[in-house]
């Protein structure tokens, strides 16, 4: 490629690490004085020169090597997987990144590779990337049918439990297709694949406490501050500073909230589930803890 189709593809897709982020057609465009349009054509042109070069000897081997291993990396995720975890556990873990962006392995999964589509904006799914010859829609047809019994009784479920609901939702067709992977794979499970499609789920999720419901339930993913703090509790199942708590809240992610120290000792005084114990130290009040003074602790 030429150096400006170069950059211009460096910059629209953030292929090295030393970018920032991905810039517009108009940034590019102002930078080299063309329009957005011309920056559209060169990149287009770019790629399909790309797409060309790819089927060449010198690259067309080692493309085929890389493509191999993220197959086999699908299939043992049954077909499919977020592309969190793609970049974490096949790209980050296998390639240097010290150039590279780990987009430029997306842009090649994307442009270059025949047998990865890449699906974003599913209404029941994450951004994921899949094998070409996986029907996705059987994928979410079982995520469907666990999202509708999760609701029909709003029960929390255990790791043990919502992958055997799931299991138990995996069509004929997608059962039929899924043991050709684990003829391939003898040391995986279908339980595994379930397990890797509920990741993907948008819907679905688990807690802090590793318990499985729906994603607008406040014991999954909890909006009030109580809620978050209740959470914590009994996941660290002890008393703790209330410095700590919002530590651990801002650790758990909830949302992208960043929660202070204060916000949190407020919320502590005022609800009545929480009870204070010791000098900022606070506990449920489930545990049987109860308000008093010291006075009323001799008298008892």
């Amino acid at each position: 490629l030429s150096e400006r189709e170069q950059e211009v593809l460096k910059n629209r897709y953030q292929l090295t690490s030393d970018l920032t982020k991905k810039s517009t057609l108009k940034m590019i465009g102002d930078n080299y004085s063309i329009t957005r349009e011309r920056v559209r054509q060169i990149e287009k042109e770019a790629i399909k020169r790309l797409i060309e070069l790819a089927k060449a000897n010198e690259f067309s081997e080692t493309l085929k090597l890389i493509e191999a291993d993220l197959v086999n990396f699908l299939e043992r995720k049954g077909g499919l997987v977020r592309e969190d975890q793609l970049l974490e556990e096949f790209v980050s873990d296998n390639h240097n990144l010290d150039f590279l962006h780990p987009n430029a392995f997306l842009f090649t999964l994307e442009h270059l590779f025949d047998s990865t589509i890449r699906i974003g904006g599913h209404e029941y799914l994450y951004g994921v990337w899949a094998l070409r010859e996986l029907n996705v829609d059987h994928v979410a047809d079982v995520l469907t049918n666990v999202e509708a019994h999760l609701g029909q009784g709003e029960k929390i479920h255990s790791g043990d439990e919502i992958v055997a609901l799931a299991k138990e939702k995996i069509s004929a067709e997608l059962n039929s297709f899924l043991q050709g992977y684990l003829a391939k794979h003898e040391d995986l499970s279908a339980e595994d694949f379930v397990t890797n499609y509920l990741d993907a789920a948008s819907r679905i999720e688990k807690n802090i406490l590793d318990q499985w419901g729906l994603t607008n339930w406040d014991t999954i993913r909890p909006k009030k501050l109580g809620d978050k703090i209740n959470l914590v509790f009994q996941k660290n199942e002890k008393p703790l500073h209330f410095k700590d708590i919002a530590g651990l809240i801002n650790d758990a992610k909830f949302d992208h909230k960043r929660i202070c120290a204060a916000t949190v000792h407020n919320e502590l005084i005022a609800n009545d589930i929480f009870v204070l114990i010791g000098r900022g130290i606070y506990a449920l009040k489930d545990w049987g803890y109860s308000v008093g003074t010291v006075a009323d602790i001799i008298s008892t």
